[in-house]
């Protein structure tokens, strides 16, 4: 494993890439997989046999929630997320570094205001039945919510600490 230090400390260079990302691959790589078989599943039994279960069509959505949020910690953790850095790109390259630790603030505060009230709706929702699964509540749906949040505000925190001490010119070793 090489390490190494870089002099731009931006938020490309501030993914993290340890066993808990790598986690995260395996599971949305395993959600995708229980999605497809659950969408062949009621695309055989719609067309094929006419009689179409309705479990499988309420588990792929609550599936495809899951792998929206899980996926969207992933891409937090990658540095993946959709943005726009072509204006930050044009600004003195000593002011890139205190644009990218506002964005990073502001991502933190949004998505600690969603975990919040994201966990505050649970417990309202844990004795409502899903439609086609009567033995699972709708809190098992909604709870992608505040799972892919904290995720997602974990690796923020990280890319914050990297922006940071980027900012004391002391960067952060770098894992290839």
């Amino acid at each position: 494993m090489t390490h190494q230090v870089s002099p731009d400390m931006n938020a490309a260079n501030a993914h993290y890439r340890g066993p808990g990302t790598r986690l995260l691959e395996v599971v949305c790589a395993g959600l995708l997989a229980c999605m497809v078989i659950l969408l062949f599943i009621q695309v055989v039994s719609r067309y094929g046999l006419h009689n179409p279960p309705d479990w499988t069509e309420e588990l792929a959505r609550t599936v495809f929630v899951y792998l929206t949020f899980v996926g969207g910690a992933l891409a937090v953790a990658r540095n993946a997320h959709l943005k726009v850095d072509s204006a930050v790109k044009l600004l003195p390259d000593n002011v890139q570094p205190w644009i990218r630790l506002l964005t990073n603030l502001i991502a933190i505060v949004f998505l600690g205001y969603v975990l919040y009230y994201s966990s505050i709706m649970l417990p309202r929702l844990a004795f409502q039945p899903l439609t086609a699964l009567p033995f699972l509540s709708k809190a098992w749906f909604f709870a992608a919510v505040p799972v892919g949040c904290s995720l997602m505000l974990l690796y923020e925190l990280h890319r914050l600490m990297v922006e940071v001490r980027g900012l004391m010119n002391k960067p952060v070793a770098l894992r290839s």
